[in-house]
């Protein structure tokens, strides 16, 4: 009999491919770390880490803490406190419950485990790849302290597809703010090396998001609270007035607990785009049901949350985020009480011959004549001059006191006549005369659709270019040719530094491309707090766009950024959000020599045919083509 080629994993093996699960990387070790600090009942907890927690990371807090019979069970594999039975899985109150975190964390590092409670029972257990190497018997105070070091030293492959410093270090403290906003009466401290980054102090919630994403913003946030078919909304979502927002000032809880929803994500923006394109709304968002409606338990770190039906919790969030916009219109708009005029308005003067005139028309709106069967026709002299206009006829309206108008026999409208549209002529004495040639008008090389496309014609057809994404090919390519040659950018320094207030997160991007960022032609200074002054901006932007600029640039660092682990991506990174933040935007108003230098410009460049993201920059539309669409 042949033996059988199906076996048994070893427990080292076992315990590797679920770290792999649970711990993808840095951050993924500190959540879970400050997660059982939470359930342990912690006020405070500090998170220090070394080289991007790559080469260290600690948690320590002052929660009740573990006896020496815990120390010995915390580290092996599926043990908790939290779970006693299947149907606890149902009724979740705690963060972490699988009992797989600490096994996995000590499975790929170095491990020290330092805990005391309150009845003096503490000791310390050195692991290393998850085998106890030393038991220690020391004194410590009340809670917690976990040690973790090289991780990812026995899975070199792992390791080496972590990110840089910076990149971990930011992630970590996404990870940080996200659950101190989450628990805001809890203190945090997050340092990394000897620096402190990041201090929470217990208070309430908006105190806590102005720490997190600074008080600004913090300030002008609407306070949410709905409830509907048994799903409660709670938290802070910024003004439609506000479109300073960031991507990653989203946050999103259930029961508390950090979660990632796509779903949740668009309901979120589908309540403001009534507002406006530009809107990027500021949200923290906590979400509560009961326990059958929603389930936790989807991925293993906890990451994901499924939902029993989704339609009603997108419903809901968008109802209360809709709701928040509608009392605090009802709450700031004037209320104009008309009872007094009502009632002292006869029937009378209800039926008057027409409408009381609005407060600030000079002249009251003729009402039309009885008798006159037909429209009149005001010439352009009676009206007045027209605008000249610039490429293409435009209406313009504007009301005007009627003035007398030529006989109506007389008159007929030149619907063709440009630029004056709705031109009138007069037929009298003019009837027999041979009408002169027009003169066809020859467009321009170059012209704006919407102050958004730049069209123009060639042998070939139509060109039709997109004047945001031709512009960022362009500086991008060269932002990049600029920092892979240690060259600077033109800058103008400014009479009057602008001041700008960061977040957390966008201080720590600033400080990761400081010098990049001088040789692009920003020049900041920190001003003082989370206050930094803009000394200089480049040459060829607008002074009107610096503030946006550089906060635009910051957000695609940190979005963009989080994955680059060498330099050359972190160039085309930096790039990247360069061109994207500078560039021209849609609505944006181009001379005509503007947009003849932009289309020279793109032809010189490398990859003419799309933007930095792969967008394409123009379209032609062929002879051919145009001929197929009318039909000829």
């Amino acid at each position: 009999m042949k033996s059988a080629e199906i076996h048994v994993l070893s427990d080292e093996i076992i315990n590797k491919i679920a770290a792999g699960e649970v711990i993808e990387r840095p951050a993924s070790a500190v959540k879970e770390l400050i997660e059982n600090a939470i359930d342990a009942g912690a006020t405070r907890i500090q998170v220090s880490i070394e080289e991007g927690g790559k080469k260290k990371i600690q948690v320590t807090d002052n929660g009740k803490g573990m006896n020496e019979a815990d120390l010995d069970l915390c580290y092996l594999r599926h043990t908790t406190s939290k779970l006693f039975n299947a149907d606890d899985l149902f009724h979740l109150q705690t963060n972490g419950f699988r009992g797989e975190a600490v096994a996995s964390i000590a499975a790929v590092s170095k491990l020290t485990i330092t805990s005391a409670t309150d009845d003096g029972d503490s000791g310390r257990i050195i692991l290393e790849g998850g085998n106890v190497v030393q038991k220690q018997d020391v004194q410590a105070s009340r809670g917690t302290t976990f040690l973790v070091e090289n991780l990812f030293y026995n899975t070199p492959v792992r390791r080496n597809f972590l990110s840089s410093e910076t990149a971990e270090s930011t992630r970590i403290f996404d990870v940080v703010l996200k659950t101190a906003i989450a628990h805001p009466e809890i203190r945090f401290d997050y340092k990394v090396g000897d620096k402190t980054v990041f201090t929470g102090v217990p208070g309430e919630l908006r105190n806590r998001i102005a720490e997190a994403i600074g008080s600004k913003i913090a300030k002008v946030l609407l306070p949410v609270d709905y409830t509907e078919a048994g799903v409660h909304v709670w938290g802070f979502v910024s003004p439609t007035t506000e479109t300073n927002g960031k991507r990653n000032h989203q946050f999103l809880f259930i029961r508390n607990r950090p979660i990632e929803s796509k779903m949740i994500s668009k309901a979120v923006q589908q309540a403001y785009e009534p507002y406006g394109a530009q809107c990027k709304p500021v949200s923290v968002l906590f979400l509560d049901m009961p326990d059958m409606e929603f389930d936790v338990n989807v991925h293993p770190a906890k990451r994901e949350v499924r939902f029993a039906n989704q339609n009603l919790v997108f419903l809901v969030v968008a109802h209360a985020i809709r709701d928040t916009f509608t009392k605090d219109m009802e709450a700031n708009s004037p209320l104009i009480d008309l009872s007094e005029e009502i009632a002292g308005t006869s029937q009378n003067d209800l039926q008057d011959n027409g409408p009381k005139v609005p407060y600030g028309f000079e002249e009251p709106i003729a009402k039309p004549s009885v008798s006159a069967a037909k429209p009149t026709f005001a010439t352009s002299e009676t009206v007045g001059g027209i605008p000249e206009m610039s490429n293409f006829p435009t209406a313009s309206f504007a009301f005007e006191k009627p003035r007398k108008s030529a006989p109506q026999n007389d008159l007929v409208q030149d619907l063709f006549s440009t630029p004056e549209a709705g031109k009138v002529i007069s037929l009298e004495g003019k009837v027999n005369e041979v009408a002169e040639p027009a003169v066809q008008w020859t467009p321009p090389t170059f012209f704006q659709i919407a102050n958004t496309y730049i069209a123009g014609d060639d042998s070939n057809g139509l060109l039709v270019i997109d004047q945001h994404a031709a512009h960022s090919r362009v500086l991008y390519e060269q932002a990049l040719d600029t920092l892979r040659n240690g060259a600077a950018l033109d800058s103008q320094e400014l009479l009057f530094p602008e001041l700008l207030d960061l977040s957390k997160l966008e201080v720590e991007a600033l400080k990761s491309v400081e010098d990049q960022f001088k040789r692009l032609g920003f020049y900041i200074e920190h001003f003082g707090g989370e206050t930094y002054q803009i000394r200089a901006i480049p040459s060829a932007l607008p002074l009107s766009r610096a503030i946006k600029a550089v906060k635009d640039f910051l957000d695609s660092i940190g979005d963009e950024g989080k994955g680059e682990g060498d330099m050359v991506k972190v160039q085309d990174t930096i790039a990247k959000a360069w061109a994207n933040t500078n560039a021209y935007q849609a609505g944006d108003k181009l001379k005509p020599e503007e947009m003849a230098a932009l289309v020279n410009q793109l032809m010189l460049t490398e990859e003419p045919l799309k933007s930095p993201y792969g967008h394409p920059t123009l379209l032609r539309f062929t002879l051919d083509e145009l001929a197929k669409k009318f039909k000829r």
